[in-house]
């Protein structure tokens, strides 16, 4: 007997899969699926472990059976077995394997095997030792296979049943049905909370297939898991108007985590409830940019509101953990913990009520698995306690994802292998001359070409000390003395910034310090040290925009060196000298003459710089874009598949069978537009549908409104019509016709662009109203006396068509 017992829903569940699997067991033919659907926090794993332990003992029905239980990483496979064990300590009947048991050969009655799925679906070297090689002269001298374990348990007559966790991420590939095919399992239990295969009524009915579903309600009513999941209010917001977004999802947290520490309170329960904060994957980008990240603002703010990051806040990062020992209880006084992916699926913190999802740089995944760790309740056994208490019984979320943002991502298997290929048809007239765009990152923020930046600023010096080539070095040094300059000046000690000189070159120095106030001169190597700091100090003051530099770090040095050749002309090889020259008028703080003839100069050289960057931009893309044309043969993983007869035809399409991917947004509204194409077969020759990505695919350059940079643009569609025309079309629905964030100007201009060039295209964004399609008709405003510039009316609501956007089918006539 457990130690644990089953709640009411979880009881009927367990009896439920057992009649069920009896059920299929009975039918002859192997691989019955068995599909357990159950919320997250309903206690999936504790509902199986009890189903696979009561098949031990049930009257009339004892067979010779082993489980094999698959995860999907190998964190899982063990903490599923630790789980077992834990469940069963004191009664366990069956043997508990993993990967370093295959050395008994096969598996015994009940015995189960807890293994990572991908250790037997890779293809890697490192993983591939579990699988039994083609070549036999590959073979071990002793010990046994995967293989070897299953063909030497078939041959007992002992069946094998399969159990898949997390079965939404299994890849039904033909690499993982030949595993599923080796172990020819008796029946396969699917387990969890989103299944993709749900079976109909005719297969249970059949005995082909069984299902059971646990309902959320029942485990919302036995106290397991909150009701619901709030995000941050207008109210919210409104509370702090022009407060920094980043401090305002962070005071929301805390001002919520402080009421609802109150209620625990209140009720008299010891429950400190926990504030989770995803920091952004590629936080790291931002020190590349010398930015603070969003660790560093989350401490920074967590300190400012007086809270002991040190005893109160936790950690858990790649390979870095801190004050993560006792953070799961519900006692606990950590009051924060950072993380970024690691607290997915797997790890449970039941007073974790709160969590901060700081959107990526550069990217839009919203993970919601991680939703789930704020969905438990901290005591199921107490569910009566909390009725009257509805902020308890709700998970709060504070995030600056955008609404279009949350979207369930990508969770199947990464690097899957290609088990689909479409080939171009014959005889088909390709596309010629059409290069997709590519963007390239030359500006790094920095000063850009050394070289230039030192003409620019000897050049700029000169003018503003009023120094002409001519001039003698004493009568140069007159003049400089003629602005203000000391330049014979004695610096003190009073000048030095005395936490800085250890490590001058790092941006969260803070230059506002001041040393002690003892009167002596500092040495030459002070000086030099004092003299890099202000080079890097110079560009963090700048301001305006055409003299700000916003890489410090790769830019500091390249003026370094202006400031010397400009000096060494005049004050020869003396640097010692002219360092002390340059600080000493530095520490005159604003009335600095240095620091007004390097704020002109850096403007001076900002049409010089751009000018270089946007030539080098134009080479680089020019050199880089590569051509695109319809190729002989494209490959597709399993997440696509064919039309059905339900869906349509795509006969016209160029590249035959047609592939479309199972799920994404705007699917149906794509599926609509590809058989309306179809039924114009006498004015279109084929179409091709693009991907969203790879050089193999079409992409045009747009300036992104909403990052307020460059970006690539992959549109839907390119159609070949029967009069030679090419069409360029993006099919929108909802939020993305109404904000696309410059694509529709994007399209615009590269569709002058090619016709200028001597093409023949037409397209624009394509939208379905009044059971019409229509398209945002580029060619009405482009005007020829402004400079060839577009002049661009984007402008769609629906419902309200203005007169840019014509019929397409007038592209027919």
């Amino acid at each position: 007997m457990s130690k644990f017992s089953p709640l009411d829903f979880q009881k009927k569940a367990i009896d439920k899969l057992t009649s069920s699997f009896i059920r299929l067991w009975e039918q002859t033919k192997p691989q019955r699926h068995l599909v357990f659907k159950s919320p997250t926090g309903s206690g999936k794993t504790f509902m199986v472990s009890n189903f696979v332990h009561g098949l031990n003992a049930l009257p009339n029905w004892d067979y010779d059976k082993a489980f094999i239980w698959i995860t999907f990483s190998d964190d899982l496979a063990m903490q599923s077995k630790d789980k077992f064990q834990e469940y069963f300590d004191s009664n366990l009947e069956n043997g508990l394997l993993t990967v370093n048991d295959f050395k008994q050969g096969k598996f015994y009655k009940n015995d189960i095997l807890f293994i990572n799925w991908q250790k037997l679906v890779s293809t890697s070297a490192d993983n591939r030792v579990l699988r039994r090689p083609d070549d036999k002269v590959l073979l071990k001298e002793q010990g046994y296979y995967f293989e070897d374990l299953i063909e030497n348990t078939h041959k007992e007559g002992r069946e094998i049943i399969l159990i898949v966790d997390e079965s939404h991420i299994s890849s039904r590939t033909n690499l993982a049905q030949n595993i599923i095919d080796i172990i020819n399992p008796k029946v396969i239990l699917n387990v969890s909370a989103t299944p993709k295969y749900i079976p109909n009524r005719d297969e249970e009915d059949e005995g082909l297939a069984g299902y059971v579903r646990v309902n959320r309600n029942d485990v919302v009513a036995e106290g397991l898991i909150k009701e619901k999941i709030a995000v941050q209010t207008e109210e919210d917001l409104i509370k702090y108007p022009n407060k920094d977004l980043d401090e305002l999802l962070l005071e929301l947290a805390i001002k919520k985590q402080l009421e609802l520490k109150q209620e625990f309170k209140d009720l008299g329960k010891e429950i400190n409830p926990l504030v989770l904060i995803q920091l952004p994957n590629d936080d790291s980008k931002l020190k590349e940019s010398n930015q603070k990240t969003k660790e560093q603002i989350v401490l920074d703010y967590l300190t400012k509101k007086k809270i002991d990051v040190e005893r109160k806040v936790a950690s858990w990062f790649d390979g870095k953990q801190k004050n993560m020992d006792f953070i799961t209880h519900n006692e606990s006084d950590i009051d924060f913990m950072l993380f970024k992916q690691a607290a997915g699926t797997g790890w449970d913190c039941p007073r974790a009520h709160v969590l901060v999802m700081f959107r990526e740089i550069n990217s839009a995944s919203f993970y919601t698995q991680t939703i789930g760790r704020i969905l438990r309740m901290p005591e199921p056994n107490a569910k009566d306690d909390y009725k009257n208490n509805p902020n308890l019984r709700t998970g709060y979320l504070f995030t600056n994802y955008k609404r279009n943002d949350v979207e369930i991502p990508d969770q199947t298997l990464k690097n899957k292998p290609f088990i689909y290929t479409s080939t171009r048809k014959d005889n088909i007239e390709n596309i010629k001359g059409l290069y997709s765009d590519f963007v390239s990152r030359v500006d790094y923020g920095d000063l850009g070409h050394a070289v230039k930046f030192q003409m620019s600023f000897l050049s700029s010096f000169n003018d503003f000390f009023d120094v002409e080539e001519k001039d003698h070095p004493i009568s140069i040094r007159e003049k400089i003395a003629a602005k203000g300059v000391d330049i014979n000046p004695t610096v003190t000690n009073k000048l030095i910034v005395d936490a800085v000189f250890t490590d001058y070159d790092k941006i969260n120095l803070d230059y506002a310090k001041k040393g002690h106030e003892e009167d002596y001169e500092i040495s030459r190597n002070d000086v030099e040290k004092m003299f890099n700091l202000y080079c890097y100090q110079l560009l963090t003051e700048q301001t305006e925009t055409e003299a700000k530099v916003s890489n410090v770090a790769r830019s500091w040095s390249p003026l370094k060196s202006a400031f010397r050749v400009w000096f060494k002309s005049i004050f020869d090889q003396d640097s010692n000298l002219y360092y002390r020259i340059l600080i000493n008028d530095l520490n005159k703080e604003q009335s600095s003459i240095f620091r007004q003839a390097l704020t002109k100069t850096l403007k001076t050289y900002y049409p010089i710089k751009k000018a270089f960057l946007e030539k080098r931009k134009t080479e680089i893309e020019k050199r880089e874009a590569p051509l695109f044309e319809i190729k002989e043969e494209y490959t597709f993983t399993d997440d696509y598949a064919e039309l059905t007869k339900d869906e349509g035809t795509s006969e016209l399409s160029v590249v035959q069978p047609f592939y479309l991917k199972k799920q994404y947004n705007g699917r149906v509204n794509e599926l609509k537009f590809l058989n309306y194409l179809e039924q114009h077969k006498d004015k279109i020759d084929w179409w091709f549908k693009n991907g969203d990505s790879g050089k193999e695919y079409y992409c045009l350059k747009y300036f992104n409104t909403g990052k307020k940079e460059e970006a690539l643009f992959y549109p839907d569609w390119i159609i070949k019509f029967k009069d030679g025309r090419i069409g360029i079309f993006d099919t929108k629905s909802g939020n993305t016709a109404q904000n696309p964030e410059g694509r529709a100007e994007g399209l615009a201009n590269k569709l002058k662009v090619l016709n200028k060039e001597g093409g023949n295209y037409v397209g624009g964004l394509v939208v379905l109203e009044n059971n019409q399609w229509y398209y945002f008709n580029n060619e009405k405003y482009l005007t020829e006396d402004k400079g060839d510039k577009v002049s661009f009316d984007y402008n769609y609501t629906p419902g309200k068509l203005t007169q840019h956007w014509k019929l397409f089918s007038s592209l027919f006539k």
